[in-house]
């Protein structure tokens, strides 16, 4: 059952990832369109079902609603970051204090320490130097404590 549950998982998303390729200004694929992304992706869910790290898990609907929660959480953490970065380039005095800070997470399974290191390794100022167990070390321009926990707990409802 679990190798069912990550064929489905690889195949829905290499589906996904060939229809917005192929046509993302028009809400239907023709037939051969459709024809030809189901065969890639069941041919791409049978090539990496072993190795794709997502099970039937994932589709559970309440996740998605977690998912859908945390996007615009992480843009605005991203937009808010980007003006404090750009507040201190464009300061004459440059007022950084360049440190790496450990962190501990609550995040237990390795793709929400995954999501999480990624989210703050996108976040300007910010950046992942590593994850030992449940700390996780970052290098910030300007030392910040609040960096995993503004994401970890909308995480947690994703991949927990």
């Amino acid at each position: 059952m679990k190798t069912l549950g990550r064929f489905l998982a690889s195949f829905v998303t290499a589906f996904a990832v060939y229809s917005l390729l192929t046509s993302p200004f028009r809400p239907v694929l023709d037939k051969q369109e459709f024809l030809a992304g189901a065969v890639l992706a069941l041919a791409a869910g049978l090539l990496t079902m072993k190795k794709f790290p997502l099970d039937g898990k994932y589709f559970n609907p309440v996740r998605w609603g977690h998912f859908l929660v945390y996007l615009p959480v992480f843009f605005w953490k991203m937009i808010a970051a980007n003006l404090q970065i750009a507040a201190v380039v464009l300061n004459p005095e440059l007022p950084v204090k360049p440190s790496i800070i450990k962190n501990k997470t609550a995040l237990s399974s390795d793709a929400g320490k995954l999501v999480l290191t990624s989210s703050v390794t996108l976040t300007p100022g910010t950046l992942t130097v590593d994850v030992r167990k449940q700390d996780v070390y970052i290098h910030c321009v300007k030392e910040e404590k609040e960096t995993v926990s503004s994401f970890e707990k909308f995480i947690k409802g994703v991949t927990e």
